[in-house]
Formats: structure tokens, sequence, C-alpha cells
């Protein structure tokens, strides 16, 4: 509540709009229409993950201080009860990784290894 007062009384933040929008040109920098369409926006995703959408996938929209917009994110599939709440799961095409509530890994897709292969301390190959 504070840095929301705090935002209302300096002013910080105007502008900022929040949108949900579909990618019209994929890839990074994306393009992708709102309330218009926008190009050569930056694509934002979390540390270590480097992510390009694909055209006709719905994602969050961001307009930051200066009118420059930035996808932000994907709007998450609905309807998939085979996720537990707590478990991540990355796709992309026929291959994912799916991080399981139990402790297992699950793995989809061809699998190459590059480097070294230890299974239980005993390494592999």
């Amino acid at each position: 509540m504070w840095i929301s007062e705090k935002m209302a009384r300096t002013g910080e933040g105007a502008g900022s709009r929040p949108a949900l929008g579909e990618i019209t040109i994929g890839g990074a920098p994306a393009a992708a229409y709102w309330d218009g369409e926008s190009r050569n926006m930056p694509v934002v995703s979390s540390g270590g993950v480097i992510w390009r959408p694909a055209a006709g996938q719905r994602v969050l929209v961001i307009e930051c201080e200066g009118g420059q917009r930035v996808v932000a994110g994907a709007v998450q599939e609905a309807g998939r009860p085979d996720l537990e709440n707590g478990e991540v799961l990355i796709e992309s095409g026929a291959a994912s990784i799916r991080l399981k509530n139990s402790g297992e890994i699950l793995i989809k897709g061809r699998v190459n290894i590059e480097g070294e292969l230890t299974v239980g301390g005993v390494p592999i190959g």
C-alpha cells in the first residue's frame, strides 16, 4: 500500500498499462497487437531463461515510462489438469521437462547430452 500511495503522489507509473495482446511477429524483438500493433518490442523473461514468443501466442504487454512497450510473459494455457499446483513445466513443441512435486523429473523428446553424465555419483560413458 505504501508503494501505491507513493506512486500516486509522485506520478510514478503513470502511463504504464499492462494488457493482454497477441504476438503478430514472433522472435525477439517481437511484435504484438493489443490496441494496435507495436513492433520491435523487447522480450522480458525470468533470469536464466531465454524465450522467443511464437506468432499467435497470447502475451502480457507492459507499457513502460516513455511509452516503450515490452512483452513480459505468455498467458498460461487453461485446462491443464495433469499439472499440479507447485509443479513446473517447460515446453517447446514436442519436447518438455516437467518437475513434479514428488521429486520426479519427466523428460519428453530426444535427449542429447553435451559434457559429462554422472548418475548417483558414478560417471557414465
